[in-house]
């Protein structure tokens, strides 16, 4: 039997606290039981013994002294500095991800702008930048608690810099070859992609873990929302000169006939710009991280969090959010080229540009949606319903993908968003099961740990996947059905070890 809907937390949940924080804590204790017995207390006298302007040993002024979210006192008067930390790192990490999936919106303009591209290369460029971002994940997941989660967001904010001038450089000579594509596409995920794992490792440790969902699924459900800017904005940026002459000259690109190949119009386009609108923002955020985030005091060594790795349930969570995340990421990724490759044959065929974004927005929404449902209703709870979910929508697609008219498209995407609707809610649910799980010194390398796995195991490979199955047998069918049968591992390993009733960690 299903465990009921309102799972009673572990007794040792709430007891998980840093080294860092054990000592105060009895103190903190005392406070709370005296403001309980003095209901009329004024807490602003409580907060001036907590103010973060009197720390208890000097710091650098990039760091916070001490931080104890689980003791109640201390969190109402500090929790703005959480709060804003969580608003500026969400910030940074939708640039992040809009930068890193800019190459799935612009790849399906280069074949028209005369960059010859076979269908498997043109769905390797998007993957190349999931794979090394997937790469890169693995030390962001490690430096929060080495150099500081706000130098590791700084940092790698600027070096956003370096994909942007790249990109917009190599795109402008329809001669550039594939491996110079391939190239830069890599840099964007080595720059871009690392974020999620630092972000997620950074902000578990600001907030109380009954409310880690809601703080996750917000942060990284807003930061998983770029990938749907990118893919709105940057066919509109391509279509004009935003930039004039400064950003170089527009190229034609050459609207086709899908039957006869021949051109039936041509339209100038600046695929530069669909980089060089990061750029502003780019240099903003980076200043906003510089001076309005903070460093959290709990640190460790790269030996001590390594740890993590001889944990069991390390694995399995890291599994689970593979299926979820790894969906969410690689489906992104690939919808674009789905659609086109799916449809563009058909005389009414959709812009696959004109809803490709809507599957990534459902799935950053729900993110933050599901954040909330798991602190509320349980984390694998959720995970059990969203792998349902997934599952049902994958099955139901491979039905949908010979379809005769273009007026089949719409049950076709309304089954591809129930896969976005899925992952984004089951994104949120396995990050609140990890951060029930574990202590908040194993809880954040294994979070980031978990998203940086998610990229390597499953969205690197989603495109290329997709790419062989049509290649194969002309039809993504077999790679859905594969997708499926993901989805029922998934289920098989949550309801063993945290849904039913005796798992080893309900959570």
């Amino acid at each position: 039997m299903g465990r009921p809907l309102n799972p009673a937390a572990r007794p040792s949940a709430d007891a998980h606290t840093s080294a860092a924080a054990a000592a105060p804590t009895a103190a903190c204790g005392q406070q709370a039981d005296a403001q309980a017995l003095h209901p009329a207390r004024d807490q602003a006298g409580e907060c001036m013994n907590h103010r973060p302007g009197a720390p208890q040993k000097p710091t650098a002024w990039t760091d916070v002294a001490e931080w104890r979210p689980e003791d109640p006192v201390f969190w109402a008067c500090h929790k703005w500095q959480a709060i804003r930390t969580l608003i500026i790192a969400a910030l940074a990490l939708h640039l992040a991800f809009a930068v890193w999936f800019t190459w799935s919106a612009l790849v399906v303009r280069l074949p028209g702008l005369g960059f010859e591209l076979t269908v498997d290369q043109r769905f390797w460029l998007p993957a190349m930048a999931l794979l090394m971002g997937a790469l890169a994940r693995f030390p962001h997941t490690f430096l929060v608690l080495k150099i500081g989660g706000m130098w590791t967001t700084f940092i790698f904010t600027l070096a956003l810099l370096i994909p942007i001038f790249g990109i917009g450089h190599a795109v402008q000579d329809p001669t550039t070859s594939f491996a110079t594509l391939l190239f830069w596409s890599g840099v964007a995920g080595l720059c871009a992609g690392g974020q999620m794992s630092s972000t997620a490792a950074n902000i578990s440790l600001w907030f109380p873990k009954r409310i880690g969902g809601t703080a996750l699924g917000f942060t990284v459900g807003f930061g998983n929302l770029g990938v749907s800017t990118a893919q709105f904005l940057v066919p509109m940026a391509v279509s004009v000169g935003l930039f004039g002459a400064i950003a170089g000259d527009a190229l034609v690109f050459k609207v086709t006939d899908p039957h006869t190949q021949a051109a039936v119009r041509e339209i100038q386009m600046y695929p530069q710009n669909a980089v060089y609108i990061w750029l502003i923002p780019t240099l903003i955020t980076a200043v906003l991280v510089l001076f309005g985030m903070k460093n959290h005091p709990l640190r460790g060594s790269f030996v001590e969090q390594f740890q993590i790795v001889k944990l069991k349930h390390t694995w399995i969570q890291t599994l689970l959010y593979t299926f979820t995340f790894g969906t969410f990421s690689g489906f992104a990724a690939s919808t674009p080229l789905l659609i086109s490759e799916v449809f563009g044959q058909l005389p009414n065929a959709p812009d696959p540009l004109a809803y490709a974004w809507i599957g990534p927005l459902v799935g950053a929404l729900a993110r933050s949606i599901g954040g909330v449902l798991s602190d509320k209703l349980g984390g694998s709870n959720m995970t059990m319903l969203v792998f349902l979910m997934m599952g049902s929508s994958a099955i139901g697609l491979t039905f949908l993908t010979a379809p005769t008219s273009g007026d089949q498209f719409t049950l076709f995407f309304i089954l591809l968003l129930g896969i976005f609707l899925g992952a984004g809610i089951g994104n949120a649910s396995v990050f609140k099961q990890i951060v029930m799980s574990f202590d908040p010194k194993q809880g954040g390398p294994v979070l980031g740990f978990a998203a940086a796995a998610s990229v390597l195991l499953l969205g690197f490979f989603v495109p290329i996947i997709f790419g062989h199955s049509f290649a194969i047998t002309g039809s993504p069918n077999a790679a859905l059905w594969f997708f499926a049968g993901l989805y029922a591992v998934g289920i098989a390993l949550n309801y063993w070890y945290y849904w039913r009733r005796g798992a080893e960690k309900p959570c």
